[in-house]
């Protein structure tokens, strides 16, 4: 059964590489973010000069090996906790062309918090942000 979420292709450079010919563990974080970005657009694009959001905690879990062959990598999001000002966003990473439905490579989660830029205090999400987090809840 494919699950609930949203996809977007990561790129993988010779430098997420290791001498092993795998990705580097280190540069997973890398590859979250910028998956996470065209995710994230949407709901927070308009308010990125005023907004920002912080990483509160990364897990990852690394189930199988990846390597510069299974590029680009394609990572699949959802929401797993929304609060009052900050959510969490679950991921799984697969090799070019797995099925949907396949098992992880790697799964993870990012606890983001929102954050007012200026004035360094937490921000409490819109009713936009809100919405659309929920929209992709698994």
């Amino acid at each position: 059964m494919t699950q609930h979420g949203f996809t977007a292709p990561v790129g993988v450079r010779w430098s997420d590489i290791d001498m092993y010919q795998h990705i580097n563990h280190a540069t997973m974080v890398t590859i979250l973010e910028e998956a996470r970005i065209p995710f994230l657009l949407e709901p927070f694009g308009d308010d990125f000069a005023t907004i920002g959001l912080l990483i509160a905690e990364v897990n990852i879990s690394y189930k199988a090996q990846l390597r510069l062959v299974d590029s680009p990598l394609q990572v699949t999001m959802w929401s797993k906790r929304v609060r009052a000002v900050d959510f969490t966003v679950g991921y799984e990473v697969r090799s070019a062309g797995a099925p949907p439905d396949s098992r992880p490579a790697v799964v993870a989660d990012t606890q983001l918090a929102a954050v007012h830029i200026e004035e360094q205090r937490l921000q409490r999400l819109s009713g936009k942000q809100r919405e659309y987090l929920q929209r992709w809840a698994r």
